[in-house]
């Protein structure tokens, strides 16, 4: 029986991520969204795992929060992470 709570595909990990580095900022997903400059039911769909963010859309994430796609596509943390955000990561890895 697959734990609801634990990512399992790629899918769902990417989503997990995403939420992750949202909750690393303390923000919730309209302040988030207005960061980042996406709308908020597209992000509430990433972060749900229903639809892909896309690379122009992780890109903007990019810009606004400093974390890297190499975190959000494949879930490397060493890879120029602000160190808080990495902090803040880590304290809330599942």
């Amino acid at each position: 029986m697959k734990d609801a709570r634990i990512p399992v595909t790629e899918a769902e990990k990417l989503a997990d991520r995403l939420k992750r580095t949202r909750e690393a900022f303390g923000l919730n997903q309209a302040d988030w969204s207005r960061l980042v400059g996406i709308e908020p039911q597209a992000w509430s769909n990433y972060e749900q795992g229903i639809r892909r963010i896309s690379i122009d859309q992780a890109l903007k994430v990019c810009a606004a929060t400093g974390v890297t796609t190499d975190w959000i596509y494949r879930g490397l943390m060493t890879s120029g992470l602000p160190t808080e955000v990495q902090l803040n990561l880590q304290r809330k890895r599942r």
